[in-house]
């Protein structure tokens, strides 16, 4: 007998009834997940990254990003990329952040990655790593990152291998600035972003570029110019108050938030009327129109954003001269983060350098620098990191910065810069030595950079004022991982300073002789490296003595450097001196001895 009873009419479903319950069906899983609360849960926090108080809604791209970031896939999920691409200035790095902000319930976890150079980026994942659960990223053996090449691949690679366990699928990776073609040979921190995506085929990724280009890795979503009345509201939140013939300054500024945001600051701060504001805007832009060799603009063709820019500038040159050169001085620095410690090493360079009265001003003085960056920040020229004491620029306002520099004053700026973040390169002994390292060296990339496009030395003459060579030496050592071309350059300039001015036999020349050593062992250049620690390794017994821990540890990297020519036996030798010496000097309990 047939189990199964015919069905009567009224037990179809019409077609509408079975995409309700589909739909009701998805909008449970949708609450269901509405937040994440399984084991990869990460606390959310947007610190470091610059923000603004008065975010101005973009309801289509945000709806956009809703649409391919959050709308759920009934089947196994996959990798959802997604690209905000546009102009700089246009606010792409707002819109992501306002996303994570309203949306950080539906993730494990969200994790921001400076991605305006390949440095820059790796540096992240060291960050990022510091957020995870240790138990989880020690078990395959490798420790927490410290400083080195090596400990930043390891984060890189942990972070990666953490996001790519089957069981953690919720996370959202957020590239910040991916500006960099890699397909450009000349630029060596552009880089393949895909090459930093995780290993599994899972999560979420938001970009954001000014490359269309990177659409090939996902769905695209363009952020253009904003409506009028968005405009308005930008302009109006930024100068707090509502501006009479408001239309005049619109048309002005063609819709970027960029401009608007600070046309609306230098309004608010000048109580300028809109009449006024057109006639000024119209002034600068002639000025600039005779000065485009001086100022180049390539990505906006009607200077808008160059416009209220230097505008700003002069208004606050105007009331404050600090501010104004501590801007300049910004320029040859990485726009990422500045903070009173940095600049304050200013009062110690007085001995090594001529230093001029506004770095006295700012640097003996931490209100007088929060003066000079509040004024900064009023205009909207710079922005206040979230939670960490310090500010930061816009990439694309920070490309300027150099260009309000007269020629006569560049060595200067310089030679500021570079002792300043000379001055800041922490030593291993030093408490926190991670976090300064990692936060100093984007300094030292900047202005190994600067030097490197605005050559300060000609056939080994001197211009003008000169980097000093302990300067010279402490950027070395903080671009030897990173970077290790610059500091080869770095290390050989350090060298012919001290030389000249200490001599070939003194400590400070056998020092950099040392670590030029240990460099060109890094670069595989195995025969410079040996004479390198050869010289120094002589130089250190006739100064200090056979047993000085200074010459123990170049004995200790002939070591390293005959293990890896297959020299074992020497190796060994130098190996079991430094191991003597050094449990004499130290003990045998020792790190250095161990």
């Amino acid at each position: 007998m047939n189990k199964f009873k015919k069905p009567e009419e009224e037990d179809f479903e019409t077609v509408s009834d079975v995409v309700k319950k589909m739909m009701g069906a998805s909008h449970g899983l949708m609450a269901a997940r509405s937040q994440y609360d399984g084991k990869h849960k990460i606390d959310f926090t947007l610190r470091g990254v610059p923000v603004v108080s008065q975010f101005v809604s973009r309801d289509t791209e945000m709806q956009q990003l809703k649409q391919l970031l959050l709308d759920e896939i009934p089947t196994k999920s996959r990798r959802r990329v997604v690209v905000l691409y546009g102009l700089g200035g246009v606010g792409k790095t707002q819109l992501a952040v306002e996303f994570a902000r309203e949306h950080h319930r539906r993730f494990s976890g969200i994790f921001w990655l400076d991605g305006s150079s390949e440095a820059s980026l790796a540096r992240s994942f060291v960050g990022m790593m510091q957020r995870l659960p240790r138990d989880e990223l020690i078990a395959g053996g490798a420790e927490m990152p410290k400083h080195s090449a090596t400990d930043v691949d390891v984060a890189v690679r942990k972070c990666l291998q953490w996001l790519s366990l089957s069981s953690n699928d919720h996370w959202l990776l957020i590239y910040d600035n991916v500006d960099r073609n890699y397909l450009d040979k000349d630029d060596q921190q552009a880089y393949n972003v895909n090459n930093y995506f995780p290993y599994a085929d899972h999560g979420s990724i938001l970009i954001t570029s000014r490359l269309a280009s990177l659409q090939t890795y996902g769905s695209g979503v363009k952020v253009g110019r904003v409506s009028t009345e968005q405009a308005r509201i930008i302009l109006e939140n930024n100068a707090r108050r509502v501006i009479e013939d408001v239309d005049i300054v619109l048309k002005c500024l063609d819709g970027l938030p960029l401009a608007l945001t600070q046309a609306g600051s230098y309004l608010r701060e000048t109580n300028m009327s809109a009449l006024a504001y057109k006639k000024r805007y119209k002034e600068t832009w002639e000025h600039l129109m005779k000065s485009q060799g001086h100022y180049p603009l390539e990505e906006y063709g009607n200077r808008s954003v160059l416009t209220t820019w230097t505008m700003s500038y002069e208004q606050a040159r105007r009331e404050s001269e600090e501010a104004a050169h501590l801007l300049k001085l910004w320029g040859f620095l990485d726009c990422g983060e500045l903070w009173y410690e940095l600049v304050a090493a200013g009062s110690c360079l007085a001995d090594e350098i001529q230093i001029p009265m506004w770095l006295h001003k700012i640097a003996g003085d931490e209100l007088e620098f929060a003066n000079a960056v509040g004024l900064l920040s009023r205009y909207s020229l710079i922005d206040a990191n979230e939670d960490t004491g310090s500010h930061s620029m816009h990439s694309v306002l920070h490309r300027w910065c150099a260009y309000l520099v007269e020629d006569e004053e560049r060595s200067s700026y310089c030679n500021i810069a570079a002792g300043l973040v000379a001055s800041n390169v922490p030593t291993e002994t030093e408490a926190e030595f991670g976090r300064k390292w990692k936060r100093i060296l984007a300094h030292g990339v900047s202005i190994n950079k600067w030097i490197g496009e605005h050559p300060i030395y000609e056939e080994g003459e001197t211009i003008s004022v000169s980097i000093k060579p302990w300067a010279f030496f402490s950027l070395g050592y903080i671009l030897s991982e990173e970077n290790r071309r610059g500091a080869e350059t770095m290390y050989q300039r350090a060298l012919q300073g001290f030389e000249k001015a200490r001599g070939p036999e003194h400590t400070s020349t056998l020092g950099t002789v040392n670590n030029l050593g240990s460099l060109y062992w890094n670069l595989g250049r195995l025969d410079e490296a040996e004479k390198m620690y050869q010289r120094a390794l002589q130089g250190f017994e006739k100064a200090w003595g056979p047993e000085h821990t200074s010459t123990l540890d170049t004995v200790n990297n002939l070591g390293l450097l005959y293990a890896d020519l297959g020299r074992l036996d020497e190796a060994e030798k130098m190996y079991q001196r430094a191991l003597q010496g050094k449990e004499k000097a130290w003990g045998p309990e020792h790190t250095s001895t161990l």
